[in-house]
């Protein structure tokens, strides 16, 4: 149980690495004369992991939707005393969140950070759920559903995923729906979290002005026994999911000052490799801004004309099993920016790329990704999010070093399918 160390010379940052003999993952970065400390505790279990067979005895398990989110909630509630009270009695903030594909754990302190890290540990390893209370979280978390849709930004959102996606619980929103979380029981709660609260399912990430000794004795010293004897015997049931997009348009009426809009594009080639994986999400990042960005002549044409505003943006997300890209904001007249934008995706694949702007925008995304790691929110955050997705964030730019014009211009052309693609417009 040694302790390794990486160390990256662009980024002059030391990755430090220990496996605990259950499985469980150990990381540290140490960064000195920082104040503030960070720390999470996270599990590769989101809201797609809604149906697992165990491979001990075949069982398949079909779960309620949203119900990595039920079960973060409820690790929050303990059988005596509030969780919130013990860190801010510490004088550090914790918060949790469940998306996609995991649901991590953290706080952030500057002082007291060993006292909150064994906190942290151990209210994630012992669960207390009832009967009683979580008959009482299912109309917390109902009240949370409804309001975000009452939400614009939120119901424009996921409407374009659910039309994206066919079968793939991408489609789905991360909390579900009442109606799912009123079916919830103690029971999946319990199944859930045996089947993916594991130690070779998750991971411990820490980064601070530390010790990597102290911080690995610390983390090992609050594991339970209970938590070290569970074993991770489930796998993943995903759906097949077909090329084609679900839908074509998506219409919603809501309350809003200025209709909202997203056009989506869904791409199915994902690769195996996480290098080549990450290498097309960076590059088709490389495209939006080269085609879509606040510096290009269409945003600055649109914006003149009054068809966009400074909510236009574009994105990329994937993981294991999905990509998507999204380009969308507030528009006067949604329809007519989405037929622009489509035109110039045609432009773009008839013309190219000038290379010239290429180059700059390369070596902008360097920059921002060097500048990135003055922030250790944004490391550890960043981190864990590129562990689940299974990329080692520190080979992050060796990656991108290799992509050139080229490389783009083809993952462009097929990535931005102008013949399949999803539209989805709150008026």
């Amino acid at each position: 149980m040694s302790i390794t160390k990486q160390y990256n010379d662009l980024l002059n940052e030391t990755l430090y690495m220990k496996v605990h003999p259950s499985g469980l993952k150990m990381y540290f970065i140490p960064k000195k004369d920082f104040s503030m400390k960070y720390a999470f505790f996270a599990t590769e279990y989101g809201s797609i992991y809604n149906e697992f067979v165990n491979t001990e005895t075949g069982e398949k398990s079909s779960m309620p939707l949203g119900i990595a989110h039920f079960l973060e909630h409820k690790i929050f509630e303990e059988s005596e005393g509030n969780i919130f009270e013990q860190f801010a009695k510490l004088g550090a903030n914790v918060n949790a969140y469940t998306n996609f594909m995991s649901t991590a754990y953290m706080f952030s302190t500057v002082d007291h950070f060993y006292e909150a890290l064994g906190l942290l540990m151990n209210f994630v390893q012992k669960p207390h759920l009832t009967d009683e209370n979580v008959e009482k979280e299912k109309g917390i978390i109902g009240q949370e559903i409804k309001m975000y849709d009452d939400n614009p930004d939120w119901r424009v959102y996921f409407n374009t995923l659910s039309a994206l996606y066919n079968e793939h619980p991408m489609k789905y929103d991360i909390a579900g729906t009442v109606e799912s979380v009123n079916s919830t029981t103690k029971e999946d709660l319990e199944k859930c979290y045996d089947a993916f609260y594991t130690p070779d399912n998750m991971i411990v990430f820490v980064i601070g002005d530390l010790e990597s000794e102290d911080v690995f004795d610390c983390i090992e010293n609050n594991l339970t026994e209970d938590y070290l004897g569970r074993k991770k015997i489930d796998k993943i049931f995903l759906p097949d999911e077909i090329d084609a997009v679900a839908q074509k348009e998506v219409y919603e009426k809501m309350d809003v000052p200025m209709p909202l809009f997203n056009i989506g594009f869904k791409d199915m080639a994902i690769p195996s490799d996480w290098k080549k994986r990450l290498k097309k999400a960076i590059a088709i990042k490389i495209s939006l801004d080269m085609g879509f960005g606040r510096g290009t002549q269409f945003y600055e044409n649109l914006y003149d004309e009054g068809l966009i505003n400074f909510s236009f943006s574009g994105d990329n997300s994937y993981g294991r099993t999905f990509c998507h890209t999204l380009l969308g904001g507030e528009s006067k007249a949604p329809k007519e920016v989405i037929e622009r934008v489509v035109d110039e995706i045609r432009n773009i694949k008839r013309d190219g790329f000038d290379e010239a702007v290429f180059n700059r925008i390369k070596k902008k995304t360097i920059g921002r990704y060097l500048s990135s790691f003055n922030s250790i929110q944004y490391i550890a955050n960043s981190f864990v999010a590129h562990y689940m997705k299974g990329i080692d964030m520190f080979e992050y730019l060796e990656v991108l070093k290799e992509i050139d014009l080229a490389y783009v211009e083809a993952v462009f052309r097929a990535h931005f399918d102008e013949d399949n693609y999803t539209v989805s417009i709150v008026e």
